[in-house]
């Protein structure tokens, strides 16, 4: 389901034509990430749904019942500062994938007050916050950054900056690729573009008719599938959400918060290192105290308190000469001397770690039950416990990576989803005449494409698997690095794995996810 700004517009539409004017009754938690509103309209109760996990992100009204209930601060929050309040209306944010729900609250000394529930669709970075007055009451993701936007109580709510225009109106003389509609118009996901760009249509002329794709299992709020395809039509979208079987899936979040964890730890000594830095760059600073002394032509057995040198008043031991304090100072020099070359060394290795847990931040992004096994593995030395799974008697089969293996003809494409993976198949597998691909600059997959001609085809298959397996999997003009694998060399003494390339040619690729699910359709 490509939960778009166009995918909102009508969603948006059909929620207000239920819910308006209606009381909120009850507000749930059902987990860490999802909500359910519950509303009394007309003599008939509605229950809203929103969730906000990384894998899973919407809103729609729903028939199914959930019994598990969480709490949390935010829901106590939200209960104290809606419940009993009327829905107003619901409306969407340009043709972003922000979804607003007003409410008016009767408060017995003030009257009405408007607040403002504000519901941001954006992936991973899903979030929900309560608004009052154009400023944070609270928010269930809390963020802060040193400049820009806040999502901290008592902060300025503001929305998302963007350039892009309303999909409303599409000038298509400016248009040259699916891309350009993505990059230029607000709420236009990959999916959609490629239909627009080929029909041409203005989107307000499109009427919602929600569809499943059985094929491709996908679904969207108006039939754009292969004519050839199977499919199943709904009355409303929220029955359409409402009919899909949510597959039980890991959770991912204790290795996310051991992750998160580790990397402000190495972030803080980072810091703390740079302090040390400065520290002993001053103590280098002595050495020319010990030379002016020396410099200065005075009795160097004299004890003094302080001396004026080069128009600087120095202070000194006065239990010690001279002498004996400019050799304290020359003390003081060797010792940060030799600090400096301590701490940095240090630094260095603490650097290499806040890149090694970005990297296995990266994997997470993109991590299946499978390829979770071997990351563990990876995060166990640095103090994760991993949760208690079946022992596997076979250990020759258990030593080796479960690693994905794409088969196209003769062709066969290796995929590698973390820093165990990734050096099995590039140093183990891998002949020095197969193909090896990575997203530019980034955590990622190697892809392994064992074929002895790399023709186009094969190559932007392959890039596209790269990107599709990296943490760039939302970005659009993704740089793919690629050569032969006799080009990649292990860098020995660093934390995880890290590999040198040269020869490397670098194509730009875009996901489509229509060709991304015939690709492991078959996996």
């Amino acid at each position: 389901m490509a939960f778009d700004g166009f995918f909102i517009y009508h969603l948006v539409h059909e929620l207000n034509q239920n819910l308006a004017k209606a009381r909120l009754e009850k507000i749930y938690q059902n987990d860490e990430f999802s909500f359910v509103f519950v509303f009394y309209l007309r003599g008939e109760r509605k229950h809203l749904k929103i969730y906000l996990s990384p894998n899973r992100f919407g809103i729609h009204l729903s028939k199914i019942q959930t019994q598990n209930q969480a709490s949390s601060q935010f829901l106590n929050t939200l209960k104290k500062h809606l419940e009993g309040a009327i829905l107003e209306s619901i409306t969407q944010y340009g043709t972003d994938r922000v979804i607003t729900l007003s409410f008016t609250v009767y408060d017995f000394i003030d009257g009405p007050v408007s607040k403002e529930l504000i519901f941001e669709a954006m992936g991973k970075h899903s979030n929900l916050l309560l608004v009052k007055d154009k400023v944070i009451v609270d928010t269930l993701k809390k963020m802060f950054f040193e400049e820009g936007r806040q999502l901290l109580p008592q902060a300025a709510f503001e929305y998302f900056p963007s350039e892009k225009k309303s999909f409303l109106a599409i000038d298509y003389s400016l248009i040259q690729s699916p891309k350009d509609l993505v990059d230029q118009y607000m709420g236009i996901s990959p999916f959609i573009a490629k239909y627009l760009f080929e029909n041409q249509v203005q989107l307000e002329t499109i009427n919602c008719n929600p569809t499943r794709d059985l094929d491709s299992k996908k679904d969207y709020v108006f039939d754009l599938f292969d004519p050839s395809h199977q499919k199943k039509y709904y009355p409303s979208i929220s029955e359409m959400i409402d009919d899909q079987k949510e597959e039980k899936k890991v959770s991912f979040l204790s290795h996310q918060l051991f992750i998160e964890k580790q990397l402000k730890k190495y972030e803080k000594k980072r810091l703390q290192y740079e302090e040390m830095i400065v520290e002993a760059n001053q103590k280098l600073d002595k050495k020319r105290y010990g030379d002016l002394i020396y410099q200065s032509g005075l009795d160097l057995n004299e004890k003094r308190s302080s001396l004026e040198l080069n128009n600087e008043n120095v202070l000194l031991d006065p239990t010690k000469t001279l002498n004996e304090n400019a050799q304290d100072f020359f003390k003081i020099y060797q010792k940060g001397k030799r600090g400096i070359t301590h701490i940095n060394d240090q630094m260095k290795q603490n650097d290499e770690l806040i890149d090694l847990f970005k990297d296995f931040q990266g994997f997470l992004s993109f991590a299946t039950p499978d390829s979770l096994k071997d990351l563990e593995k990876e995060l166990i030395p640095y103090g994760f416990k991993s949760v208690k799974t079946k022992v596997v008697h076979n250990k020759k089969q258990a030593s080796k990576p479960n690693v994905l293996r794409i088969q196209d003809q003769e062709i066969t494409y290796t995929i590698g989803k973390n820093n165990l993976q990734n050096e099995y198949i590039t140093h183990e597998l891998a002949k020095k005449d197969d193909y090896w691909f990575h997203v530019k600059g980034a955590p990622g997959a190697h892809v392994i494409v064992n074929t002895p001609v790399l023709n186009e085809q094969i190559q932007r298959k392959a890039c596209m698997l790269a990107a599709y397996f990296s943490s760039q999997r939302e970005s659009s003009s993704i740089p793919v690095d690629y050569t032969l694998v006799k080009n990649i060399k292990k860098i020995p003494g660093v934390p995880g794995y890290r590999v040198s390339i040269k020869n490397q040619q670098t194509m730009y690729i875009d996901i489509d996810l229509e060709k991304i699910t015939t690709y492991l359709k078959n996996v």
